[in-house]
């Protein structure tokens, strides 16, 4: 997190001195520069909408310092003592003087507000029931210290009256990207910090590995969201049309998305994927239009991927699992019923067999012993009573080597109890004239 606050600092502060730079530079104010100021200024307020369509409009100046109580009473001093006139480096005493109590203000403001939060903040953090707010407090309270220096800072800068209005400029601008940095710091520890609090303290532990995919999903909407919200405050303060340069993305996302009709319908799918959840990363899956099934290894923005029983990886765009029928195997219960048709011949006990049957399989290893075990006589067929067996199992990891003890076992149970289980036999007739059966007959006598 150290390493990405860095990155995003240098990220902020670089992107302010470009603005600056486009929106341009300020210049030292004139008479004549004044002038026109005041001729603007007092231009109907309609003419100045005419500068809406432009991309980049100018910055408001920064207000002048007003005198106040010390600042009079610092001016009262020095002419009483006579030394007003006295300059030293290019300041005047009086300067001199405003610049020291400027300083005394930073520090003692910074002082407070360490203060404040120390004793204030954590005194009433503590009193309430819940622990985030308490661990919260002391994940931001560096980022608080750093505010509350950048706000004596202002304070103390505003009233030195020696400060030309372009530095003053320079320095808002320079405080505006701090603020938003800092606040930008803030509400990112908690988007992160909230939902890892939900997952460690209310989530349920079978619960964390089900909604893994969602809570990813809303901390990088929380992040994108909030990158959105600090880029367009910053462009909005260096005089950037957001409406203009809306309307250009808006029309450079229509063509993007047109060009990238698959990819963004993977995407969205991927997303509802992730927030519908009708598997999870674990879950053995079976994708009917594809017929492909196997184990979820991952479920991507764009594709999910399957690992089949032969170690076979499959990647599947999401956009086609979307529009498919999914089998899942493993959700919400793993428990797997299975079934199979057995023939027994005709004229065998009905009652006996479908007993035989029951009790053989309900012995089988891996067939589970709370659910029942079913022997139904389902069909009259050609040459044989079909009786439809049905199991439960533990999981359908376990279909086919369950499968070779029940037919294994079943058939030596049959057969030990003397219960018939026919085939099929088919019996071939040919039709032939006079002439060719007394023909076959003679070549049937006649020695070769």
């Amino acid at each position: 997190m150290r390493h990405k606050s860095v990155f995003l600092f240098f990220a902020f502060t670089l992107a302010s001195f470009l603005l600056i730079q486009c929106t341009g530079a300020p210049t030292p104010e004139t008479p004549e520069s004044v002038a026109t100021s005041a001729t603007q200024s007092a231009e109907p307020a309609g003419a100045a909408t005419e500068s809406t369509d432009q991309l980049i409009t100018t910055a408001t100046p920064a207000p002048t310092a007003t005198p106040g109580p010390v600042t009079d009473l610092v001016s009262e001093v020095t002419a009483t003592i006579g030394v007003e006139d006295t300059t030293f480096l290019g300041l005047t005493v009086e300067d001199w003087i405003n610049l020291g109590i400027s300083l005394v203000i930073i520090l003692a403001g910074y002082l407070l507000a360490s203060w404040l939060i120390q004793t204030l903040l954590r005194g009433v953090v503590r009193r309430t029931p819940i622990e985030f707010d308490d661990a919260f407090l002391k994940a931001i309270e560096p980022q608080l210290r750093w505010l509350a220096a950048v706000i004596s800072v202002q304070i103390a800068t505003l009233r030195l009256e020696f400060l030309s209005a372009g530095l003053k400029r320079g320095l808002g601008s320079l405080y505006f990207v701090l603020y938003l940095i800092i606040g930008f710091e803030i509400v990112w520890r908690l988007i992160n910090y909230a939902l890892q609090w939900y997952t460690e303290h209310i989530l349920a532990e079978d619960e964390v590995e089900r909604l893994g995919p969602v809570i990813i999903l809303a901390r990088r909407m929380g992040h994108i969201t909030l990158i959105v919200i600090g880029i367009s405050m910053l462009l909005t303060h260096f005089g950037v049309n957001i409406a203009a340069l809306t309307a250009a993305l808006g029309i450079a996302g229509l063509a993007l998305s047109l060009a990238a009709q698959d990819t963004l319908s993977d995407a969205i799918a991927g997303f509802t994927i992730l927030i519908d959840q009708p598997f999870r990363v674990g879950d053995r899956i079976e994708i009917s239009d594809l017929g492909t099934w196997g184990d979820v290894v991952e479920i991507g923005t764009r594709t999910t991927r399957i690992r089949t029983r032969d170690n076979r990886l499959v990647i599947v765009p999401n956009g086609i699992i979307g529009k498919s029928q999914v089998v899942n195997y493993t959700f919400p219960d793993p428990r797997y019923r299975v079934q199979m048709d057995i023939g027994i011949g005709y004229g065998m006990d009905i009652e006996k067999t479908r007993r035989i049957i029951v009790d053989t399989v309900s012995q089988v290893e891996g067939v589970l012993k709370d659910k029942p075990v079913d022997a139904l006589y389902n069909e009259m067929g050609e040459s044989a009573m079909i009786f439809r067996v049905r199991w439960w199992i533990e999981s359908y990891e376990d279909t086919r080597r369950v499968f070779d003890r029940v037919n294994t076992v079943l058939q030596r149970a049959l057969d030990e109890a003397g219960i018939e289980m026919p085939f099929t036999t088919y019996d071939v007739n040919f039709k032939v004239s006079a002439e060719d059966a007394g023909r076959m007959s003679r070549a049937i006598r006649e020695p070769i």
